[in-house]
């Protein structure tokens, strides 16, 4: 039975190890998925239009035809 007993601690300690090791490997994992996503979300975000600069954009177009429907009344 001593010789039991050096052994059962030696073997937790080894499984203890050896989950944290995959804890922290499968949390390396999704922090770098997480990573992925939050920069492929930044990406599109930078190049969506807010529905704000949509409407200024969309009253400048109709600006630019006024005038130059105006401009052909001058001529």
């Amino acid at each position: 039975m001593n010789t039991d007993t050096p052994n059962s601690p030696e073997k937790p300690e080894k499984r203890e190890t050896s989950s944290k090791k995959s804890l922290f490997g499968n949390l390396n994992s999704e922090l770098k998925h997480a990573l992925n996503a939050w920069e492929t979300l930044t990406e599109e975000a930078a190049n969506k239009v807010s529905p704000d600069e949509e409407q200024l954009q969309e009253v400048k177009r109709l600006l630019g035809e006024l005038k130059s429907k105006l401009n052909q009344f001058d001529e």
